[in-house]
């Protein structure tokens, strides 16, 4: 089982090349333009944060076209394992937020102390699950998925290394901020093109 451990890299010069992608549809890339990319950019590696399954993916154009240029692709996210044993944690509260919820409904008088000490209550658990999930979301995972790209790095063994990470655009607007930051914080160069404003806009 893996653990969540963020350091930098030892002797190894690490650029980050960050695109999104409409509505996260892997199809009709324009595969040209793509491939100058990347070899332009002498890109070693591919990571992808797509809502897909891996084996849909490998049939596309895409794929197809960065193994003919023998690059590899990975999706990177947070683990299932960690995943489901946080949702306990939620699945368990909701558990509890219905049971109260339903004796609330119940009550004959709910403007009596027990009931708006059970409202409170309600309130109460349903900002826990709500901060949970934002946490699990926003922080955690990008926080694994940069941890996932540095592993990628890890295996080769030239000391400058480049990848391009592709994100799905609605994703993409929740998680790349963060997950440029914590990159940054490990002594990553990041360039992005996921912002309206760059000079520089790609679009593959």
């Amino acid at each position: 089982m893996e653990v969540l451990e963020l350091k930098p890299v030892k002797k190894k010069q690490i650029c980050a090349y960050i695109a999104k992608r409409s509505k996260g549809d892997f199809h009709d890339f324009d595969i040209p333009k793509l491939s100058d990319f990347l070899k332009k950019k002498r890109i070693d590696f591919v990571t992808v944060d797509f809502t897909v399954n891996m084996r849909e993916f490998r049939k596309s154009e895409l794929a197809q076209a960065l193994e003919k240029l023998g690059i590899k692709y990975h999706q990177v996210d947070i683990p299932e394992y960690a995943m489901g044993y946080l949702y306990v944690e939620i699945g368990e509260k909701e558990d509890l937020l219905n049971l109260l919820f339903e004796e609330y409904v119940s009550m004959d008088n709910k403007d009596s102390y027990k009931g708006e000490s059970l409202k409170n209550w309600i309130d109460m658990i349903r900002e826990e699950i709500q901060a949970k999930e934002i946490f699990i979301s926003l922080k955690l995972r990008p926080q694994w998925i940069v941890k996932k790209m540095l592993d990628i790095a890890k295996n080769y063994k030239k000391q400058q290394i480049s990848f391009l990470h592709l994100v799905q655009e609605d994703i993409c607007e929740d998680i790349c901020s963060e997950v440029t930051e914590q990159l940054r914080a490990l002594n990553v160069k990041v360039i992005q093109y996921v912002k309206k404003h760059n000079i520089i806009n790609i679009e593959f």
